[in-house]
């Protein structure tokens, strides 16, 4: 089980270099990893038309705090 859940705030403190430019951003939980597999999901990192065409961004839980 992961430490976070659908809803929380976290903060980006590290990133794969699929998500370089992320870290010190701020999001919210939208999969706590239980249907992707142990990736995270984190909404509001991109703005909503680009969330949209290129999906949301996927984190491990050491790359994440809670906010």
């Amino acid at each position: 089980m992961s430490q976070f859940s659908v809803g929380d705030t976290v903060e980006i403190i590290a990133a794969g270099p699929e998500n370089a430019g992320t870290v010190g951003q701020t999001g919210t939980v939208i999969d706590d990893g239980s249907l992707s597999g142990g990736e995270i999901a984190v909404k509001g990192i991109d703005g909503r038309l680009t969330e949209k065409v290129r999906g949301y961004r996927a984190y491990t839980a050491d790359q994440l705090r809670k906010v």
